[in-house]
């Protein structure tokens, strides 16, 4: 079975490639010339060539805490754009559970990003925050102290500084969620604005691997936790073509919602990079993780990993890597060292004028998303968007994880393991220079060989749909000093 889904996830990453070239193609032919100030956006969105440099930006090393994506639409001005959305939600299941109510749920939500450039440094940062209430109690079955509003907050941000041969980036990102995010449907509609929480269409902030964030690819239903990753990296070029890398990864997952495990982790990662030609790289790492769930409960991953990253434009970025690693286990009834693991991570990426699009797949090990003590991680995300008409655009977008647990050395039974799928579609409607109206579906599904307990409540099947309407409010990007 499993054999049968990798074939399939590579026979799309080859579709995604063949469709993504024509169009690459037909945008670099059909687009306008971009535009190079901040202050003249067109419609009610920063445009994706707003500010877009004339030459392609060095590629990022692929062996740090970064990953490869397009440069594309991103700028080096220094601006702050504030942003805030109201939506109104009708959701058949909150909890997650199978009771058949409909409830609607309103929120509102603010979002800040921050951008400043200065000769040597970069800094960017993005704030939202907001509230959400539902129309009624969710007290249901021994669903008892689940309150119908409450609030969310991330606030991520990073810093980097570069001199002639080396560069430091230092970052956080910090969220208060109430639900993980694999089920969290983009707070208050800001999905629609720049992709959602701490995010901007017009940023040129690092994109950082999400393989390094705190796990929580599970939805357990309305459980709210709190996480958070720092890390910080190094980079000295060695030569024209080489550079060598060195990263610390410190990440945590607490959750406020009794019945969860929580999980603090460290990383630390050290690799080599080669330039080949103008568009290709490759790098050789070696990878150090150790996770804790307290009581003594540790896994410790230590190996290698090999990437390769090829940019095709500015648009299109294709990477591709393996990950063998040895992996060790104290647990209750587990303990065990020596065993290999198989990691990877594969992405296309392509962003153009009209069309923008996403395709990613990922292994890896995790903390168990508050369900397990530790876990292996396999996950498949892509997005699809196109601007249709001057004043539409739409969007779908799809994921699906596999969290498999450990199984006790003494026990029959099947290893805990749970499937999540979930998918959404948006449409987006420009009212004015600065106002959008937006509609958005989504369905999430997930199934397992174990129940998920929340407030006395067992499930081991849990599905949901939401969808909604609302309205979106941004000002003109305004330049700073």
């Amino acid at each position: 079975m499993r054999k049968a889904i990798l074939r399939q996830l590579i026979i799309a990453l080859a579709l995604l490639a063949l469709w993504v070239a024509p169009c690459a193609a037909q945008d670099s032919q059909t687009s306008t010339a971009p535009q190079t100030s901040a202050e003249e956006p067109q419609g009610n969105a920063p445009q994706s060539n707003q500010g877009q440099p004339s030459t392609s930006a060095p590629m990022t090393p692929l062996s740090g805490v970064q990953v490869l994506a397009p440069t594309f639409g991103t700028t080096a001005l220094s601006y702050v754009v504030p942003a805030a959305a109201c939506t109104e939600r009708a959701t058949t299941n909150p909890s997650g559970y199978h009771y058949g109510s409909v409830y609607s749920q309103t929120s509102c939500a603010g979002q800040v990003t921050l951008q400043k450039v200065g000769r040597h440094s970069q800094f960017n940062l993005d704030y939202t925050a907001g509230g959400y209430y539902y129309n009624r109690s969710i007290s249901e079955g021994n669903l008892t102290d689940i309150k119908n509003y409450g609030v969310a907050q991330q606030l991520g941000f990073t810093e980097e500084i570069s001199g002639a041969r080396w560069s430091w980036l230092i970052g956080d990102q910090g969220t208060y969620l109430p639900e993980g995010p694999g089920g969290y449907q983009g707070f208050a509609g800001l999905a629609s604005f720049g992709g959602g929480m701490g995010g901007s269409s017009i940023s040129s902030a690092p994109a950082l691997g999400n393989a390094f964030s705190p796990n929580q690819s599970l939805f357990g239903g309305l459980a709210r936790r709190l996480s958070d990753m720092a890390e910080t990296e190094v980079n000295y070029r060695a030569s024209a073509r080489s550079t060598l890398t060195g990263s610390v990864v410190y990440g945590t997952l607490q959750f406020l919602t009794p019945g969860f495990v929580d999980d603090r982790y460290w990383m630390a990662t050290g690799g080599y990079n080669r330039t080949v030609g103008r568009a290709d790289e490759l790098a050789i790492t070696y990878d150090e993780m150790h996770f804790n769930f307290g009581a003594n409960q540790n896994m410790v991953s230590r190996g290698a990993s090999i990437l390769y990253g090829h940019q095709l434009s500015p648009r299109f970025t294709v990477e591709l890597s393996v990950a063998p690693a040895d992996r060790e286990l104290s647990l209750p009834g587990i303990s065990s060292s020596g065993e290999f693991f198989m990691g990877t991570y594969d992405a296309l990426k392509y962003r153009g004028a009209r069309w923008n699009g996403t395709l990613s797949v990922g292994r890896n090990l995790g903390g168990g998303a508050g369900v397990m003590a530790g876990a292996e991680r396999t996950t498949v995300m892509g997005s699809l968007g196109r601007q249709l008409t001057r004043h539409w655009r739409g969007d779908f977008r799809g994921s699906y994880n596999n969290n498999r647990g450990f199984q006790p050395v003494a026990s029959t039974a099947a290893a805990p393991s749970y499937d999540y799928l979930q998918a959404g579609v948006g449409l987006n409607r420009e009212l004015g220079p600065h106002v959008s109206m937006y509609l958005d579906y989504n369905v999430d599904r997930q199934t397992g060989n174990r129940n998920i307990c929340v407030g006395g409540n067992c499930q081991g099947v849990y599905f949901r749909q939401t969808g909604g309407f609302g309205i979106s409010w941004h000002a003109r990007p305004i330049k700073i000093e």
